[in-house]
């Protein structure tokens, strides 16, 4: 039977993790559920299907990669795709070997979005530390595992963001994130480059935290050869409706945000403080009781 690869986009925030579990909306059980309602595959284990990386809960991806055997034609399968699908959009599309496996990628692409004035320079410098191969077991949750080659960690500005990107064959579980930490700590002065070091060398136990799922993307995964781009005018238009409500969304919250820190009611004269018109409770926001 024929094999087939899938680029895939998604929105991570919208589900509850990427692999697979019981009872749970993931990324694996969305795609999977679409393929079966498609008629692409009948079921995962038959189909032999496999995902290139299993992204943390929160991260999104752009081109993550799936592959299964289907005989499905695979020049409308994206489109039949996407009709079935919610919240994951697939966009390119190859024919690939039987014994193509998903997981043996040339090179997986990360990018983390950070904001605000940060010390690019500095960044660069502790990025730097990264390259090459080291025991990452003071980076990841990995216990197995722990080893990894780092091709690019590198500081790259577009306008006004600043993205981290990391470049590798394959990363361990909670590894950029974790980088990402240490750079940022070191920025911040919570810990140094000789810190940093130690830790690469596993001459200390320094937790430098792990940065928040939301602003990583998985850019790419490479393989050394292309994928067929389709053309989907229907999602296209999914996909506009959706950024138009995001930005409808995030215009009532800059106004929600102007209402908050805007002028005091000028019939009123001066200004409410909200600690004196609500009564005290005897009880903090936290245990309030509210659902």
């Amino acid at each position: 039977m024929p094999r087939v690869a899938l680029k895939i986009a998604y929105d991570g925030t919208a589900f509850q993790g990427y692999a697979r579990q019981p009872a749970l909306h993931t990324v694996e059980s969305e795609v999977l559920r679409s393929l079966v309602r498609a008629g692409a595959i009948r079921d995962s284990k038959e189909a032999r299907f496999q995902s290139a990386s299993r992204t943390d809960r929160g991260v999104s991806a752009l081109a993550n990669v799936v592959t299964f055997d289907s005989s499905f034609p695979s020049g409308v399968l994206p489109r039949a795709f996407n009709a079935k699908a919610r919240g994951v959009w697939a966009w390119g599309v190859a024919d690939v070997p039987a014994d193509f496996n998903a997981r043996s990628a040339r090179e997986r692409w990360y990018r983390y979005r950070l904001q605000g004035a940060q010390d690019e320079q500095g960044l660069r410098t502790t990025l730097s530390l990264f390259l090459g191969e080291h025991d990452f077991r003071s980076f990841t949750r990995d216990r197995t595992r722990t080893v990894a080659r780092i091709d690019v960690a590198a500081v790259v500005r577009e306008d006004d963001i600043i993205h981290l990107e990391f470049r590798a064959p394959s990363f361990r579980w909670n590894l950029v994130r974790r980088l990402v930490a240490a750079a940022l700590a070191v920025e911040s002065e919570g810990a140094s480059r000789e810190d940093v070091e130690s830790a690469l060398h596993n001459r200390s136990n320094v937790d430098f935290g792990l940065a928040p799922p939301e602003p990583l993307t998985l850019v790419d995964v490479l393989y050394g050869f292309p994928f067929r781009r389709v053309s989907d005018p229907t999602t296209v238009d999914r996909i506009r409706r959706l950024l138009a409500e995001r930005i409808a969304s995030l215009q009532f919250a800059a106004a929600l945000l102007g209402a908050f820190r805007g002028p005091a009611d000028e019939s009123a004269g001066t200004q409410v403080n909200s600690a004196d018109t609500i009564p005290n409770s005897g009880q903090s926001e936290e245990s309030s009781g509210d659902p």
